[in-house]
Formats: C-alpha cells, structure tokens, sequence
C-alpha cells in the first residue's frame, strides 16, 4: 500500500510541470569493490576528493530546505563508505523518501539490522548474473557471486523492500530472463506486477572511455531477449506508442526535460542536470544549490542546432535513445548521430508501425 501510494504521490506532483526539485540522485563516491566491465563511473574514482560527511549533511540542509522530498543514494556503490549509515539516518530524520542502489556486496549484519529498523522506500540492487561463472565474468571479482546471493537472503529475512535489476550485455544474453524467473520465484510478484528491471542500453565512461559499447546487444538481441518472458514482452509493447514525425522548427539541442524535477550531485560536489554531461553543472562547494538548480539547469532551454546534423529534423527524435549528453561522450559531438542510437530507433519505428496494423486490422500470421 506505502508503495502505490508514494508512486501516487510522486505522479501528482509531476503533473504539476513546474521546476522544482522533486527527487536527487546522490552519487555518494564512484568507488566500488566490483569491477564489472561495463561500469560508466569506473576511471573517474578519487577517495581524496569526494566530499566529506560534513560537506554532505551541508548539502542535505540546502536539499531540505529547498522542498526536495525523494533522495536516491548511489555509486559505484554507496554501501564502501564508512559514513554511510550516519548520512543515511541523517537524511531520514530530514523525512527524505530514500533508495538504495548497491551492489549488495558490502551489506553487513550492522548495516542489515540498521535498515530493518529504519527502512529505506527501495533497495535496488544489481545482479547481472544468475550463475557464477557469468556473474563474475561482469563483476571480475571472484566469489562475489556467493556473497551477494547469501546477501540477497539476508534482505529478504528483514522483509525489506527489494527490487533486482540487470543490465544486457552480450555476457548475460543468456541469463536475464532467468534472472527475472528467479526474481519471480525469490520475491514473488502478483497480476503481472514483478520485482524486476532491465536496462537495455550501455554507454561509454563517463571520463570518455568507449570500452563498454563493445558489450552492447544489437535491436534484433534485444528484441530476442524480451520475447522470452511475456512480462517483459507486454511490458515492451505497451511503450510501443510514442508518435512518430517532428513538426518544423525543432532547433531545441535538448529535448529532455528531466532536469525540471531531477538532478545529479557527484561524489565530488558537482551538481548536474544530467549524470551524463558536466554542462551547466555546478560546484556546490562554491555555488548554491538553488542558483544552481533554478539558473543554471533552464540553459537548456536556450541550447540550439548550430549544424545541420541529420539528428536536427530527424523524424524517429522521439524514438531514439541518443541525445546531446550520450552523442558527446560517443562522439565528442554533441550534435552528432550516433550510428547504434539510429538503428534502433529505426527498428523501433517498424515495430510500432507493425503493432499499429496488428491492433487495427488483428493479426494475419
């Protein structure tokens, strides 16, 4: 019940559309005791920088007073710093509406216990694997697959809120539906409604770094994938509805306008409308966050083409997965195509167009 009427909550106040910092994502350090393969943060760690306990709690007032109300703590992995429970009691005394993001692999019975007392809205924790051999082929950390199963069961004692998610990589093609199965089995799910997430889509490091786009599954892999659990396959379908084709005049550079209600603060400090792109982002050390969010974030809305790039009047814009943040960290462009962005939005408008026909004149196969 807490959870639909949270979800409830959170829709309303979105429905609103007005600028205002509903909910934060807070990469607490981009240290990890995993090293998996495909990792976006993994290059860019500094211990000596991140910001300190205090810097924090600092930051959590400002968030407080400023009317956010959900905090999602993040990484590399939260859970490695040894603050994490004083800033996570810090921030539910504030009456934030917290998550977790973890890997579940530094999970203690201290922390555990803590938890089950003071529980967070979510815990979210990432198995990109339901064998150890592919498990550990991510991670590249031996026996770190039986360690975050016994910690999976550990969580589920305490009866926390649990959900389990996976990337698809070219590793795990072969696991991810069983891995939604063993969700299905481990935590139960009731009318179609399931424990379990999977993101499709790889990018490169955030210091540029292009190593994880060899790991990418192509539109017909993915198309596979989901076809093997109806769940997911109905799931995919009932997003099958964006509309396809632009109007003239589409010179707005972004079109995401996540940043109205959203933001990023990295382990050093830096506020962002994107977890993504540095642009407009800035250091809460020296900058407020409220000038922050309220002036520098709408700059976005002033960014324009200033090339004839293909993306500008492309007609699949509102199908595809590429925008000026990912093109940039591609390309170095970030009015750029992005050659796999462009096929799978392709692929995506034939299968909206296929559902289409199906839905008005019934399946003829």
């Amino acid at each position: 019940m807490e959870k639909t009427n949270l979800g409830y909550f959170f829709n309303k106040l979105l429905l609103l559309k007005k600028h205002y910092p509903l909910t934060g994502h807070i990469e607490l350090t981009y240290r990890c005791n995993l090293k998996c393969i495909h990792c976006y943060c993994k290059g860019s760690e500094n211990k000596e920088e991140e910001l300190k306990t205090s810097q924090w709690k600092q930051i959590f007032d400002e968030l407080h007073k400023e009317g956010c109300i959900y905090l999602t703590l993040s990484g590399g992995d939260p859970l490695i710093r040894k603050d994490f429970l004083e800033l996570y009691s810090y921030i539910k005394k504030k009456a934030f509406i917290v998550s977790i993001f973890t890997n579940a692999l530094a999970l203690t019975s201290q922390t555990l216990d803590y938890l089950a007392k003071s529980p967070p809205n979510g815990i979210e924790v990432t198995l990109n694997g339901i064998t150890k051999s592919t498990y550990e082929q991510i991670t590249q950390v031996g026996g770190s697959f039986s360690r975050v199963m016994q910690n999976l069961k550990e969580i589920k004692k305490r009866n926390l809120p649990l959900t389990l998610k996976s990337n698809c990589l070219r590793q795990n093609k072969a696991e991810v539906t069983k891995i939604k199965g063993f969700t299905d089995e481990f935590l139960g799910k009731k009318n179609h409604r399931y424990n379990f997430q999977y993101d499709t889509m790889i990018y490169p490091r955030i210091n540029g770094n292009q190593e994880p786009l060899k790991f990418r599954l192509s539109f017909k892999e993915l198309s596979e994938l989901r076809k093997e659990d109806p769940d997911i396959w109905r799931e995919y379908q009932q997003h099958l509805h964006a509309p396809i084709g632009l109007e003239g005049g589409q010179d707005s550079l972004y079109h995401c306008n996540t940043w109205m209600n959203k933001f990023f603060i990295n382990p050093y400090g830096k506020l962002k409308f994107c977890q993504f792109s540095d642009k407009f982002s800035v250091d809460l050390n020296t900058t407020s966050f409220k000038e922050g969010f309220y002036k520098a974030f709408p700059q976005t809305l002033k960014e324009k083409f200033k090339s004839n790039s293909k993306c500008r009047d492309c007609h699949l814009r509102p199908v595809c997965h590429n925008c000026p943040a990912r093109a940039y960290l591609e390309t170095g462009d970030e009015e750029a195509p992005v050659p796999y962005f462009c096929g799978l939005a392709e692929e995506t408008a034939k299968q909206i167009a296929k559902l289409k026909a199906i839905r008005k004149y019934g399946n003829s196969n």
